[in-house]
């Protein structure tokens, strides 16, 4: 009789979740359970925030902090193998025995992930003065009107002849006074 593989949550230590991925799948092929331990996935999006230099930098941010999903077939060995894989201090479940992750939790879950794929991370406030420091309208100023974390833009008030004009500018093209 073949099992049919489910997804479970392990419970990791905070910060290892790489690296208890990667022994999973080394310890899967020692042990030849790889019908049995299917898949390791890791729920991260990545965030970007601007250096001092105005450059932008990528990070990867762990959804789920402490916790990772491992696609398998439980038996009692590949129970084993997971639970005393360095790091892992559990399966999610009542005791001893793992609760699968319901398809429409998986499907959640995926679903933030990618609508979170990528934001952006700034400590600008709505209203600070900033001061452009690249593209058309470099050395002008204006106070800032609108922050869109998730695309990166602020919308910066700017005299244009006279007038002031709302103006959307890239995080790396502004500075606050």
């Amino acid at each position: 009789m073949k099992l049919q593989p489910e997804w479970y949550v392990i419970q990791v230590v905070s910060g290892t979740e790489e690296n208890v991925k990667q022994s999973l799948f080394q310890r899967r092929e020692s042990f030849g359970l790889e019908e049995y331990i299917l898949d390791v996935f890791v729920p991260t999006h990545d965030i970007v925030s601007m250096k001092a230099s105005w450059e932008k930098v990528k990070k990867q941010k762990n959804l789920l902090p402490g916790y990772i999903l491992v696609q398998m077939n439980v038996t009692n060995e590949s129970w084993y193998i997971v639970r005393n894989t360095p790091n892992v201090t559990g399966f999610l479940g009542a005791g001893n025995i793992p609760v699968p992750v319901s398809g429409d939790e998986l499907d959640k879950l995926k679903g933030k992930i990618d609508e979170k794929s990528e934001t952006f991370e700034t400590k600008y406030k709505v209203w600070d003065l900033a001061e452009i420091i690249k593209g058309p309208f470099e050395g002008n100023s204006g106070p800032i009107l609108e922050i869109n974390e998730k695309k990166g833009f602020v919308k910066v008030n700017v005299n244009l002849l006279g007038r002031d004009t709302p103006t959307e500018l890239d995080f790396s093209q502004i500075r606050i006074k």
